[in-house]
């Protein structure tokens, strides 16, 4: 996997990365992210999800806590699965990372692969090279987005009234799990 660069060079992107998304941006999971966090860490989702203030208010989970986002804790001013050693920092789930990570810097743009506008990668990614194998994943994601938005509504019309986040929680891993065909690992 390569880039082409002004110099008409070519080098795998990640290489000269110094995880700025990583530091600069807010992580909000969906349930399926959740799920695959806490099966691969083999740990509760509140040890590793904060909660923010709901930006969607038809989309906010209403839980005894408030109305809520769910995202990824912090530590240090980046992400708490980021984990330095000098000027090198790598994700430390990186084989069951959040879908926005995996799709990271790109989006789906009038169908097409395209790279997001604010991107903080150094380096332009070669968008042919990636095509199938992020358009594949986006499509994923955004069906992942769409069960998790389905989820929330269900949450808030039926099981919300004073149950904690935990309860919240416990509700998506236990959806996401039944969804899933028995014979798959992570999802």
């Amino acid at each position: 996997m390569t880039v082409s660069t002004t110099g008409g060079t070519k080098e795998f992107p990640c290489i000269s990365c110094h995880t700025n998304c990583c530091k600069e941006y807010t992580i909000f999971v969906n349930a399926h992210d959740v799920y695959r966090l806490s099966i691969g860490l083999g740990v509760e989702p509140e040890s590793f999800i904060e909660i923010y203030g709901a930006k969607d208010f038809d989309l906010g989970i209403k839980v005894k806590e408030g109305l809520v986002d769910l995202a990824l804790k912090q530590k240090d001013g980046a992400c708490g699965f980021l984990v330095g050693s000098g000027d090198i920092f790598r994700c430390t789930v990186n084989e069951f990372k959040p879908g926005v990570c995996k799709s990271y810097p790109f989006q789906i743009k009038n169908g097409r692969l395209a790279q997001m506008d604010s991107k903080m990668c150094p380096v332009d990614w070669d968008t042919k090279e990636f095509e199938s194998m992020m358009a594949i994943h986006l499509k994923k994601d955004e069906a992942e987005w769409k069960f998790y938005d389905d989820l929330i509504l269900e949450w808030n019309a039926k099981h919300w009234i004073k149950k904690p986040l935990s309860a919240f929680l416990k509700f998506i891993v236990d959806k996401v799990a039944l969804s899933m065909p028995s014979d798959s690992s992570l999802v």
